[in-house]
């Protein structure tokens, strides 16, 4: 399991913006937002609609989101040759957690986002403008992928975005996306069985468009999982004691459940075999499951193969593992 912290930063700038309101206040639209994720998403609706909702939602859920696609593009970039500057655009991009993640990983020489919510745009472009880090300028964009996409970039990201959509828009909206995409196409959404679903529609979809994917999936074929099982990963991801307040947490970190698929475009392709769900270590062995060129299998690898144990020892769930 990764355990990642969003750059301190950001996460001061956050504070800051949240500072302009009680904890009351924080507390309550906090509560307000998670009640309309649960019970309105799907609908097509502008769920963070005001600037204390925009504040709120960078303390709380910004380093959830930042971990969940850096995780992502970071398995994605060990089966996919992403060398050299490389421009990135981010549909849906809220306060900008994904640039940040992007910008940890890769060489960026031009960001450009799209948001459609004026009180995330703004407290967004804040945020990037402010950012000391390797980000180049960045634009901030009022669009959304209804209104449709102007320009093509090595890199297209959508976070969060696709499951908030209806059925119909969000497969004009994946056709949309990939039409846009000169190299790689990264979608992360919720750890839920419902998200995941979605995203074997958008494979499906996709590789009748000729997309490939480069990740998570080592298994070309339809889904070797069962009906009732779905693939998803965890980040671990720090608190902030402001974040740990408006949320009355007592641990100083949250697990954030995604899903994520990364199609690619005219390139190679490196895969292995990827570690579905958390190793379970035994007395001399270690028992992995994982999807495979040839499906789902579970491997116990001993302490017999010195190599491959020591390398399972380290393995973690999402990793990618030697071909078994």
């Amino acid at each position: 399991m990764f355990i990642l912290d969003i750059p301190s930063e950001i996460k001061a700038l956050t504070e800051e913006a949240a500072s302009e309101y009680t904890l009351n206040q924080l507390k309550a639209v906090s509560k307000e937002i998670t009640r309309q994720y649960k019970e309105e998403s799907g609908k097509g609706k502008i769920l963070v609609s005001d600037t204390v909702y925009a504040a709120v939602y960078s303390v709380v859920r910004m380093p959830a989101t930042f971990g969940a696609v850096y995780s992502a593009l970071y398995h994605t970039a060990e089966c996919v040759e992403m060398n050299g500057q490389m421009n990135l655009l981010d549909v849906g991009a809220g306060t900008g957690s994904g640039v940040f993640a992007a910008a940890e990983l890769f060489e960026l020489s031009e960001v450009t986002c799209l948001e459609r919510a004026e009180c995330m745009r703004n407290l967004g472009k804040q945020l990037t403008e402010s950012f000391r880090g390797a980000l180049p300028q960045t634009r901030w964009i009022d669009a959304d992928l209804r209104s449709g996409l102007s320009q093509n970039a090595d890199i297209v990201l959508s976070s969060y975005v696709l499951n908030e959509m209806t059925e119909k828009d969000r497969m004009t909206a994946v056709r949309e996306l990939w039409s846009h995409t000169d190299k790689l196409l990264l979608i992360v959404e919720p750890g839920t069985p419902e998200a995941f679903s979605q995203l074997l529609r958008i494979k499906k979809e996709l590789s009748t468009l000729g997309a490939e994917i480069a990740a998570p999936c080592s298994f070309s074929g339809n889904c070797p999982l069962e009906e009732n099982d779905w693939c998803h990963f965890t980040v671990r991801v720090q608190r902030s004691r402001l974040h740990r307040m408006i949320k009355e947490a007592d641990v100083p970190y949250e697990d954030e459940k995604y899903s994520y698929m990364a199609f690619v475009k005219g390139g190679a392709v490196k895969k292995g075999s990827r570690i579905l769900r958390h190793p379970v270590v035994g007395k001399g062995n270690i028992r992995l499951e994982l999807c495979t060129a040839d499906g789902r299998k579970t491997v116990t690898v001993t302490k017999r193969d010195r190599e491959l144990f020591r390398s399972a020892r380290k393995a973690q769930c999402g990793d990618l593992f030697a071909d078994c």
